[in-house]
């Protein structure tokens, strides 16, 4: 199995992009990044699918914008050759409602999960439980309780090893030294986590969780499911003004699973399967 994935576009008013006084995420850019990106994997990369995790616009806080910019995202992502398989992120939803991405998306809701060759593919959604649409760090999230029921059915039904993608983290990881989520490490993770996990751990199937949003690469193995957190095609990591232009390359067999994510910021992990 190979296939990509993409994360954290950030497609918005070039003038977006500003925390704590830097152009952290290069949104002025975010467009020619992400035509490169596609372009890498429609000629050299192939993929057999390609999956986004959300984040696909910068959001301004005005409906009206960002409505514009994520159907801007849609036609920016229209030629990849592959089948492609959309999450949503916190910048999606703080003036849309997943129902209405949903729609622009051609979904019916976004979580869902589907077959490709010899693997389940599982994409979960979440709901902000924190003030975000008045307070824009306020992005405290769950997977809620509706979604965990049809995880549990979902992961029980299926007879193939199962890969799961989110926007937000579900290791424990510390966010010491992270430009975003330091100060506020609750942030950047799922507020129910360890019953997600014990979900994964307990089905006997999960191959490996993969998620977007804290805008760097990091790997971490909790009984015995390896984590991977995929950093933003669009971060300014140096603030050198230099983006990550990252996208991320899965190879994966019955034995191990090779993890590379490309660009500017580079990251590769290898991890055995213990039942191999």
């Amino acid at each position: 199995m190979h296939f990509a994935i993409i994360n954290d576009a950030h497609i918005g008013p070039s003038e977006s992009g500003f925390e704590k006084g830097i152009h952290r995420k290069l949104v002025n850019q975010s467009e020619t990044i992400l035509a490169s990106v596609i372009t890498t994997l429609n000629q050299a990369e192939k993929p057999e699918l390609v999956i986004n995790l959300g984040d696909s616009i910068e959001d301004v806080n005005d409906r009206q914008v960002d409505i514009r910019s994520f159907n801007q995202f849609i036609s920016l992502v229209a030629p990849i050759a592959a089948p492609i398989y959309h999450s949503i992120g916190n910048h999606d939803v703080r003036t849309l409602t997943e129902a209405e991405i949903a729609r622009l998306l051609g979904y019916e809701k976004m979580y869902y999960s589907f077959d490709h060759g010899q693997y389940h593919f599982v994409v979960l959604s979440f709901q902000i439980i924190g003030d975000h649409t008045h307070i824009k760090e306020d992005i405290l999230a769950i997977v809620p309780p509706e979604q965990i029921e049809w995880l549990k059915t979902d992961l029980k039904q299926t007879d193939k090893p199962a890969l799961i993608f989110t926007h937000y983290g579900l290791a424990e990881d510390d966010m010491k030294g992270n430009f975003w989520f330091e100060a506020d490490p609750h942030f950047a993770l799922f507020d129910n986590r360890r019953k997600i996990k014990s979900i994964l751990e307990q089905s006997g199937k999960v191959k490996a969780v993969f998620n977007a949003h804290q805008h760097w690469n990091r790997m971490h193995v909790e009984n015995n499911i390896p984590y991977f957190t995929l950093t933003s095609m669009s971060e300014n990591f140096k603030n050198d003004g230099i983006p990550t232009k990252a996208y991320t390359i899965v190879n994966l067999n019955k034995d191990k699973i090779i993890v590379s994510v490309k660009g500017n910021d580079p990251a590769q992990w290898e991890f055995r399967f213990s039942n191999s």
